[in-house]
């Protein structure tokens, strides 16, 4: 029993990468985990005539040896962080690569899959809508999700978060309160804290025992 979790965080070990490592760990089962910031890939190129044949993308790049690993898993994490309400590039780009699974047959209609997403604004729900929405295309099986807001924004570290007035510590705290902002160790805040997130999470686990 093979189970492969991929993130599309370039927040190496922050909240993504860190909650499905978490679940590979204790699923009992043998395990894969890919950070897809890491790989160099494309987006689709549209040469349907190269793909339909075999289900298999021809684009040589860091995505390729992907393929059989995903198709011969017996499940699949898929984490992404949320941007501007709705997943991040890489893993849209990583779900729109996947069309070369839905020509003649799906080599993933079935197969089981869990979201999990991270905010900094808002829960970031739609980003999990977005994976749904296209894994669906792929007859993929959805079994559960796990939505946390971090509260964690890119204000903290651009250096201007107490000054800047358009970025989202305008937004969040309001412009008295973000003159004030002190940006310490305790804003950044972890899943592991949440004892709400890791109730989902410790759910995934044990339907996965």
């Amino acid at each position: 029993m093979v189970m492969i979790g991929i993130s599309s965080s370039p927040n190496i070990d922050g909240n993504v990468d860190r909650m499905i490592q978490y679940i590979l760990e204790r699923s009992g089962k043998q395990t894969f985990f890919v950070n897809l910031s890491n790989l160099l890939f494309s987006p689709c190129r549209a040469c349907a005539h190269l793909c339909a044949k075999d289900n298999l993308c021809k684009i040589e790049d860091d995505l390729k040896p992907l393929y059989s690993k995903i198709i011969q898993a017996d499940s699949l994490i898929l984490g992404t962080p949320s941007y501007f309400n709705d997943t991040n590039g890489f893993m849209r780009v990583f779900l729109e690569r996947l069309w070369s699974l839905r020509h003649l047959k799906f080599p993933l209609q079935g197969k089981p899959y869990y979201v999990i997403a991270v905010g900094g604004i808002q829960t970031p729900y739609k980003a999990i809508e977005s994976v749904k929405s296209r894994m669906d295309a792929y007859r993929a099986s959805f079994q559960g999700s796990v939505a946390f807001n971090s509260n964690i924004i890119p204000c903290f570290t651009c250096g201007f978060g107490t000054k800047c007035s358009v970025g989202a510590s305008q937004y969040v705290y309001g412009e008295e309160t973000r003159k004030n902002l002190e940006i310490t160790e305790e804003s950044f805040k972890k899943w592991e804290d949440c004892p709400e997130t890791k109730e989902k999470v410790d759910m995934i686990i044990r339907d996965l025992s």
